[in-house]
Formats: structure tokens, C-alpha cells, sequence
């Protein structure tokens, strides 16, 4: 076989392997707050964007393909999320924390810090430098490459600036 092919597939089942490690670890930092990767997300963008729409806000996801429709609905009937009618136009609706979303919002903050603390305890800063600029090639130019920039992760930004 191929020596280029079998290091190409390898590369994309360590991205699918790496991603679900890292889904599974987020799982356990989470789990004792009672939210899911997915809600922790989505009460992190509203914490830094409130009030938003359903619409902006599904631009904004990572960890959802498509409408976070059901996510948010979800999150609704638990009392994380409340909707919101526009004032100028009944028919929009925005989405906001509620006071127990805010209250999530802190302990996902530290749950997040120890992930990162984990992380940074695996690899050095060049060597997680490294492996951000070579997965943002592979984004580069995707929908998904735009809504890390719009999130704000600036370095990504620079690093595709640099290519």
C-alpha cells in the first residue's frame, strides 16, 4: 500500500479518536454540573452574546450540525435557557441564561479550566501551537474555519493568515 495513504488514514481516525478522548474527558469535568458538552457550549455563547436568536446562535455552534432546535428546547424545560419576545416584533424570539444557566455558567468555566489544565499537562505550548496550526489548515476555507473566527479564537485567524 501507499506509505502517503495509510499516514492520511491514520491522520483522520486519530482526528476522530482525539475528538471523542476529548468529548469523553469534557463528559467527566461536566458531569457532576448536569450539563452535556453540547449545553455547556451553547450556555457559553449565550453568556458572552445574550440575547441572541435561534438562527445566530446555530451559526455559532461547534458541537451541533444544522438548528439546535431540539438542544434548545431541551434546555428550556430544564430552566437553563428562557426565550425572549423581541419587543419590536412578537414574532422573533431570543434566547437568554436564565439564573440557573448563569449559575452553570461558572462551574462549566472551572470544569473547562481543568480540561485545559489536563491538556497542558499532556503537551507543551509549542506543541499544542503546532497542532492548532495544522488542524486550522484543514479547516481553512470551511464554514466551520469561519465560526471559529466569529467565536473569537484569533490566533486561528492569524494562523491561516500565515499560510
Amino acid at each position: 500500500m501507499n506509505p502517503l495513504f495509510n499516514e492520511a488514514e491514520a491522520f483522520r481516525y486519530l482526528i476522530l479518536a482525539v475528538q471523542r478522548q476529548g468529548n469523553r474527558m469534557l463528559k467527566t469535568q461536566l458531569k457532576h454540573i448536569g450539563v452535556t458538552p453540547s449545553q455547556a457550549e451553547v450556555i457559553s455563547i449565550l453568556k458572552t452574546r445574550q440575547p441572541i436568536t435561534l438562527k445566530a446562535l446555530g451559526k455559532l455552534l461547534i458541537c451541533e450540525d444544522g438548528s439546535p432546535s431540539r438542544l434548545i428546547e431541551r434546555m428550556v424545560k430544564d430552566g437553563l435557557i428562557k426565550r425572549i419576545k423581541d419587543e419590536k416584533d412578537s414574532r422573533y424570539i431570543q434566547l437568554a441564561l436564565t439564573s440557573l444557566g448563569e449559575e452553570k455558567y461558572s462551574l462549566i468555566i472551572e470544569a473547562e479550566i481543568q480540561l485545559y489544565k489536563t491538556l497542558e499537562n499532556i503537551y507543551t505550548k509549542e506543541e499544542l501551537q503546532q497542532t492548532n496550526n495544522m488542524l486550522s489548515k484543514l479547516l481553512s476555507g470551511t464554514p466551520l474555519f469561519e465560526t471559529m473566527v466569529e467565536r473569537g479564537f484569533n490566533t486561528i485567524k492569524a494562523l491561516n493568515e500565515r499560510t
